[in-house]
């Protein structure tokens, strides 16, 4: 059995070795490539489900977070009649406890869940990058807060990859658009708190759908953010879309490490950089790409959101609203789009490296 301490230490490096192989063994160069490689997308499903395996198993323990608090709740709750958890106030999940509870223990319950979260991860990423799934799904990976997604906040972690497969969904023919928003609805069931991304992809499907407009919105919203401060920040609060979070942005006395208060400039630079790139795109070179418009501008709309109310405790939990699909608006451009033509794979490799680096980086800055 692996040590408890010894899970993210092991995640974290097996993916950056991963990553490391990839961008030494790439021989494709060119965008023409990159874009018409048909890569198998075996080895990408083997090292998911190996992950699955790897995550599900986990000990219950608080090392990973709110584990031993999900593994108390599958325990209590018996059947839909069982014990009343008023903590968990949305039913899709009770749903899923309820039914896994008679045939399987708290171990497989937790791999139904990091099955879903990665399996459908997975499939969004099969949906917009056929021919490169095993680099989106590094780019996923090896993103900030994916492992602790699958560890400990898995509920809202599990409702994430719905909204992201769903939007990935968005993206196809009038069917699978269809399906895709129910599926983000049902996400909803699972954590209220993606209602927002499911309503921003909403917006940027039907209504926003110019560059321009979501980049002016974002910009905006730092401004209000330096302006009014708190006051926003409790606007949203009594919104009550979501009481867990209504609860962080009242919160003025918790401090955690990246949960602290104040204006985070930092993380609104590490939230810019798929925005950066997109202005690049779209506004220095003129390409225009209706999926990518579409992808890029639901995580910009949701980031404005936690941008807003950065300065909140816990504000990490809001920011994660918009961060599950960065590693998506980075990685859709570099395998579908002809940016840099003979360079690209010099700089798809270059991003993917600074991508794990980040999360190389906070990792050993938090040990």
């Amino acid at each position: 059995m692996i040590p408890e301490k010894l899970y993210f230490t092991l995640y974290i490096n097996v993916i950056l070795l991963l990553t490391l192989w990839y961008t030494i063994s790439s021989k494709k160069e060119t965008a023409k490539e990159i874009i018409r490689s048909n890569d198998s997308i075996i080895p990408a499903a083997f090292f998911c489900f190996i992950l699955i395996i790897f995550i599900g198993t986990r000990p219950i323990s608080y090392k990973f977070g709110d584990t031993p608090m999900y593994a108390h709740m599958y325990n209590v709750i018996g059947d839909l009649n069982g014990a009343d958890l008023s903590q968990l106030s949305e039913g899709g999940f009770k749903w899923l406890m309820a039914t896994c509870r008679p045939f399987l223990d708290t171990t497989g319950f937790f791999l139904v869940v990091a099955a879903g979260y990665i399996g459908f991860m997975f499939w969004a990423c099969k949906q917009l990058m056929p021919n490169n799934v095993l680099v989106g799904v590094l780019f996923n990976l090896a993103s900030f807060s994916f492992y602790t997604y699958g560890t400990n906040g898995i509920r809202n972690g599990l409702a994430c990859s719905m909204v992201m497969l769903g939007i990935a969904l968005m993206t196809g023919n009038k069917k699978e658009r269809m399906a895709g928003i129910a599926v983000n609805v049902a996400a909803c069931t699972i954590h209220t708190s993606v209602s927002l991304p499911t309503m921003m992809a909403i917006a940027s499907f039907y209504i926003i759908k110019k560059f321009k407009t979501a980049y002016t919105f974002w910009i905006l919203s730092i401004i209000i953010s330096l302006i009014l401060g708190n006051t926003i920040a409790n606007i949203f609060a009594s919104l009550g879309f979501d009481d867990r979070m209504s609860g962080y942005l009242n919160n003025q006395d918790a401090m955690d490490q990246f949960s602290s208060t104040g204006f985070r400039w930092d993380f609104l630079l590490y939230s810019a950089m798929p925005i950066v790139l997109g202005y690049y795109i779209i506004i220095k070179r003129g390409i225009r790409n209706r999926t990518y418009e579409f992808l890029l501008n639901t995580y910009i709309l949701s980031n404005a959101f936690w941008v807003m109310v950065i300065r909140a405790a816990f504000s990490n939990r809001f920011a994660y609203l918009s961060w599950f699909l960065y590693p998506i608006v980075l990685a859709y451009p570099l395998l579908r789009l002809p940016i840099w033509k003979d360079e690209q794979g010099k700089y798809l490799k270059q991003i993917m490296i600074a991508n794990i680096g980040f999360t190389y980086i906070m990792w050993l800055l938090g040990k």
